[in-house]
């Protein structure tokens, strides 16, 4: 089965790796009932569903993909990290790493530190400071 979208590195980064039990069961899971959620893609990249796309490719198994639309590649990392921040599982730690990961791309996003830090944020018309936002 050759899937019609890739595996981007820095995208998967984003995915904090399931224990060796939870691998596991959802690998029991999905052999026991099949792929039951869709794989999520953005222009041919893989968001969200990496594990269950490692599991079905090595079974051989079908999956379903549900395409989102993002204007650009950084509202795509976000989607990915807000997704991730919303499972139940996460680890304190996972998700204060993602929560830095959005906090550091949003900074970047509105001109980064320093002298031109409000400059740029009045230009955008958005005054509120980068933790204010988030």
């Amino acid at each position: 089965m050759n899937p019609s979208f890739r595996v981007d590195a820095e995208f998967k980064a984003l995915i904090p790796p399931l224990s060796t039990e939870e691998y596991d069961q959802l690998e029991a899971n999905i052999l026991a009932e099949g792929c039951r959620d869709a794989l999520v893609v953005w222009n041919s990249l893989l968001l969200d569903g990496h594990n269950r796309f490692a599991i079905c490719q090595k079974h051989d198994l079908p999956f379903a993909t549900t395409a989102l639309e993002f204007a650009d590649r950084q509202s795509a990392f976000n989607w990915i990290i807000n997704n991730q921040l919303g499972r139940r599982n996460l680890h304190p730690d996972q998700a204060s790493y993602l929560r830095g990961k959005r906090y550091n791309a949003e900074k970047q996003a509105q001109g980064g530190t320093g002298a031109n830090q409000h400059v740029q944020s009045s230009q955008n018309d958005n005054s509120a400071k980068t933790h204010e936002r988030l």
